[in-house]
């Protein structure tokens, strides 16, 4: 995708009272000898511009708490190069389970402040009595967490104004903040950012495949972007119903997902599928070790069945 987003973004989102920002993650594949790493940027911007965003489940190594980078204070125009750049690294860096650009702010808020914010936007309460840490700001937790609450994000961001964010599916989306009142959260927000890690292992096997042309692959996606717009929820709906299947190993879940994604959506319809789905419940092998014995031609059949009966299933 043009670099040009990133700087269109910042043209016609950013007011002359906002402050831009990157956020970057330590926990991905970035180190400190690298331009944009955040030893590097420190020294190319200055100690002032650089924030940690504290982690509670990270309390004890400071030195992997995100970075919050001033990439401009209100009123000052920001580097185009370093625009650029950056840009560039959130592309190259979409095929990683972390993701280390996890996008671009604006808000009139100054850096340590905005620092606490994003950090008060982690803790998560699914009950009065318990807290959580959940790092929303990895992607697609983000993503995920717009796509189940109904009514958006807005009040919760806000005062983030406006968060252009790396999309699971290799673009970009953009979340906005404004001051209004606030909306309740459905009880499954928690459900789904529990599998927010599952979800980052079915996409990068979902990316894998559109990579490796595989022999059989009837649904590989051919657009644009890496994957179709919103595969982190397509992922999710897989997990999800994948578990109600009676698979609990990350593996057999990922294994499922992805023949469904590339192959057919129903596939745990046809009746040799649900069988091996069931033996692997029952912990009798693995359901990549069943799926290893069906060759392109099996499951073309079993697709070609899927279309015959759709009507039935």
């Amino acid at each position: 995708m043009n670099a040009g987003i990133v700087q269109a973004f910042v043209d016609d989102k950013r007011t002359a009272a906002d402050y831009l920002y990157v956020l970057l993650d330590p926990l991905a594949e970035c180190g400190d000898a690298h331009s944009l790493g955040v030893a590097a940027l420190t020294e190319r911007l200055g100690d002032d511009a650089i924030v940690r965003v504290p982690r509670a489940d990270l309390a004890h190594d400071p030195e992997t708490f995100p970075a919050l980078v001033m990439l401009a204070a209100p009123g000052v125009v920001p580097d185009a190069d370093l625009l650029a750049a950056l840009h560039a690294y959130a592309m190259s860096d979409v095929d990683y389970r972390k993701r280390y650009v996890c996008g671009w702010l604006t808000s009139p808020m100054p850096p340590a402040s905005m620092a606490a914010h994003l950090a008060s936007l982690c803790q998560f309460a699914p009950q009065p009595s318990t807290e959580r840490f959940i790092p929303i700001f990895e992607p697609p937790r983000l993503e995920l967490l717009a796509a189940t609450v109904r009514g958006g994000l807005d009040a919760w961001l806000w005062p983030v104004r406006h968060w252009l964010y790396p999309s699971s599916w290799g673009s970009f989306a953009l979340f906005n903040g404004s001051n209004h009142a606030s909306t309740d959260w459905p009880a499954r927000v928690y459900d789904v950012q529990r599998e927010a890690p599952t979800v980052s292992h079915v996409l990068a096997a979902w990316r894998r495949a559109q990579r490796d042309r595989l022999s059989y692959a009837p649904r590989r996606w051919h657009g644009d972007t890496v994957l179709p717009p919103q595969a982190a929820s397509e992922a999710f709906r897989m997990i999800r119903d994948a578990r109600k299947r009676g698979l609990r190993d990350t593996q057999d879940i990922v294994v499922l997902s992805l023949h469904r994604l590339v192959i057919h959506p129903n596939l745990p319809e046809h009746p040799k599928v649900r069988d091996a789905i069931r033996q692997t419940a029952r912990g009798e092998a693995p359901l990549s070790t069943l799926f290893d014995s069906y060759d392109d031609h099996a499951w073309a059949r079993i697709a070609a069945y899927l279309d015959a009966h759709r009507d039935e299933l």
